[in-house]
């Protein structure tokens, strides 16, 4: 999922989650902010806080929500906010 931020000062932030792996990637303008490998998660929903731009600041949350049971076989929707509003949302 890749969605850009700010008006004047533009980024693009992309994120990945292999389910099989349990690789995550966040980027910011291809600059990795955040790489993790997880094999198992207890919460449902897990989320990621971070501040986009030097002069233009946004604040970015990504969330990751996932089932209970066999939450590696199905869709795990996300969530991406810009200063409290949806800007994209997909599936990994």
């Amino acid at each position: 999922m890749t969605f850009e931020v700010g008006q004047t000062e533009r980024h693009q932030v992309t994120f990945s989650f292999n389910r099989f792996w349990g690789g995550l990637s966040i980027k910011v303008d291809g600059v990795s902010i955040v790489k993790t490998v997880s094999f198992a998660s207890v919460g449902l929903v897990r989320h990621w806080d971070f501040v986009v731009g030097q002069h233009e600041q946004h604040q970015v949350r990504i969330e990751k929500h996932r089932e209970l049971a066999f939450a590696g076989f199905r869709p795990q929707p996300v969530y991406a906010f810009v200063d409290g509003q949806l800007v994209a949302q997909g599936v990994a």
